[in-house]
């Protein structure tokens, strides 16, 4: 395609737009790249963070929608309320949230080692310094972010996804294991699943030429946005958007009630007779 398409890439927990500036260039060389910073709010939701998501690309009418972990949770968000504002999905290294998804290595957080994978930063200290500093911390936002991300869970709505959809992931990544990129692939309709193997979650910077050419592969083909919302789902997504934390608390709750049934169910399956 001669011209490019527009890409919104849509940053993760609290941290600036200014994490895609190590690869801003190479993703332009294919895409009219949309970023932007997250509103400070002293209290937000997904459903808020996708409605400025979508706010933004009105004048645009539709975009690739490029989200990487807490970036991902948004940009899930963003296909499920606003279809007819997405073209092609592409979730980075993130989670659908809730008690179904599976979390993190708790041992390596607390260590420090999140970002990269232990072969990249064994074999590459002076590039991992060099790419730290590109992720520049929102202090103000940690709170409002944090309860976004606690209530976040969409598992029981990802077959409602329209947007032909990208699971891509590192498969070393301790942040979000890469069972949550396997989760989303198989619960929304058609969508592909690709393991950037080695990598950690941060694996676009560490692997910027592979996670580059698996997008625009994916991308790489006319998509169309989907279909908007109609009836009682689009009048009521104002109200649902500004209950968007009690909401997501109750769904949170659903699917742990559901979890518990589940492991019930599983334990008298294999309890012995008599």
């Amino acid at each position: 395609m001669s011209e490019r398409e527009p890409l919104l890439l849509i940053t993760g927990f609290a941290i600036t737009s200014k994490v895609f500036e190590p690869v801003r260039e190479l993703y332009e060389s294919r895409f009219e790249c949309i970023v932007y910073d997250h509103r400070e709010r002293l209290v937000t939701s997904m459903p808020e963070l996708a409605a400025d998501a979508a706010r933004l690309l009105r004048s645009r009418g539709s975009a690739h929608v490029y989200g990487i972990s807490m970036g991902g949770m948004i940009a899930q968000e963003l296909a499920l309320r606003f279809p007819e504002r997405v073209r092609g999905l592409v979730l980075a290294g993130t989670t659908p949230g809730g008690p179904r998804a599976f979390r993190p290595a708790v041992a390596e957080l607390a260590r420090g080692k999140w970002l990269f994978s232990p072969q990249f930063r064994r074999e590459h200290p002076e590039r991992v310094r060099e790419l730290l500093r590109y992720f520049e911390l929102r202090p103000s936002h940690l709170w409002a972010h944090w309860w976004a991300t606690v209530y976040h869970d969409t598992v029981s709505r990802l077959g409602q996804i329209q947007a032909p959809t990208l699971v891509m992931h590192g498969g070393e990544d301790v942040m979000s294991p890469v069972s949550n990129a396997r989760l989303l692939a198989a619960r929304i309709p058609n969508a592909e699943l690709a393991i950037v193997p080695g990598a950690g979650h941060a694996f676009p910077l560490e692997r910027p030429r592979e996670s580059f050419e698996l997008t625009a592969r994916f991308l790489d083909r006319p998509i169309a946005p989907g279909r908007p919302r109609t009836g009682v789902a689009a009048r009521a997504e104002p109200l649902t958007r500004a209950l968007g934390l009690p909401i997501g608390a109750a769904r949170t709750g659903a699917s742990l009630a559901g979890l518990a049934v589940d492991r019930m169910r599983r334990r008298s399956d294999v309890a012995p007779d008599g």
